[in-house]
């Protein structure tokens, strides 16, 4: 999925860019930007891509990607309940770190910040109070103005900085190959296996997709993706059987068939080496914490 590149217009009011998104769905395509963002999601579920990282998100999810890293957002495009409306909702700050000058960064107080912005090339993901205080912030730094929105950015960044309470997105052996040439014909990949997940999908048929051999079009996704087309196949149907398990009450035997796989035993091993927890667990565990958010 290569990605493009997005220019963030500089805005004569204010040093950094901050905006309070409320869309159908969230854009795509995956894009990159030299700047630092920081979004919190405040509605909406989907499939989030940072770097190599393939996950689900939903309401809470609070993450902070680094310079040039590919993210993107897709939001699932039909609501299980048909008369329900799709609503994708966020919060996002996009900021250059050299607005804060070199003096700056030479500071030793500075030296925690400067560690965690290097470290967001791979995506973090906040968890615990440190998600929950730096969601408090994001809420309100849309209508803050003035020195005062910056004091508010330095803040969620201190949170972020004086704590582990993160988890890492992106592989470290993640390398961010970018090809302009390649952007529209690793996207198509994207948008059909996204759309076609549900149905059988063979290596064939994606690299018909993206006009290669089936033997080029393996080499040449691991090399992008940083990971086979299975293992990226594998990871957007068990996202999707991640959405199931927490909005309906379908058996696991029905999900593992409604998301594309065609037998359990191997549903149920893919997805316990992509979450970590059996579907059983992880439904109960998703009930659990989405009550505390």
């Amino acid at each position: 999925m290569n990605p493009t590149l997005e220019k963030v217009e500089a805005n004569v009011n204010h040093s950094f860019h901050v905006n309070h998104l409320m869309l159908e769905y969230f854009p795509s395509p995956l894009h990159f930007h030299p700047e630092v963002e920081i979004l919190l999601v405040l509605q909406g579920m989907g499939t989030r891509f940072i770097g190599d990282s393939v996950e689900r998100f939903v309401p809470g999810d609070l993450v902070v990607i680094g310079s040039n890293t590919p993210h993107v957002w897709y939001s699932d495009r039909y609501p299980l309940q048909k008369e329900v409306k799709n609503i994708s909702e966020a919060i996002y700050i996009i900021f250059d770190p050299a607005i804060f000058g070199e003096h700056f960064w030479n500071l030793p107080e500075a030296k925690s910040i400067r560690n965690i912005i290097e470290l967001a090339n791979r995506g973090l993901k906040l968890i615990g109070e440190t998600r929950d205080q730096v969601s408090s912030f994001m809420k309100i730094i849309p209508d803050s103005v003035g020195f005062k929105r910056v004091c508010l950015l330095l803040n969620i960044l201190e949170i972020i900085a004086l704590r582990d309470e993160y988890t890492y997105l992106s592989s470290p052996y993640f390398q961010n190959i970018i090809d302009k040439k390649d952007s529209d014909r690793l996207n198509k990949v994207y948008e059909y296996v996204i759309n076609n997940f549900a149905r059988e999908i063979t290596l064939d048929d994606a690299a018909s997709v993206a006009n290669f051999s089936t033997p080029a079009f393996c080499r040449y996704f691991k090399q992008r993706v940083n990971k086979t087309f299975i293992q990226f196949l594998n990871e957007i149907r068990v996202g999707h059987a991640c959405r199931l398990l927490v909005d309906e009450d379908y058996p696991v035997a029905e999900i593992c068939y409604i998301c594309g796989f065609n037998n359990i035993s191997y549903f149920i091993k893919q997805f316990k080496i992509i979450t970590g927890l059996t579907p059983l667990s992880y439904r109960k565990k998703f009930n659990e914490e989405i009550k505390t958010f």
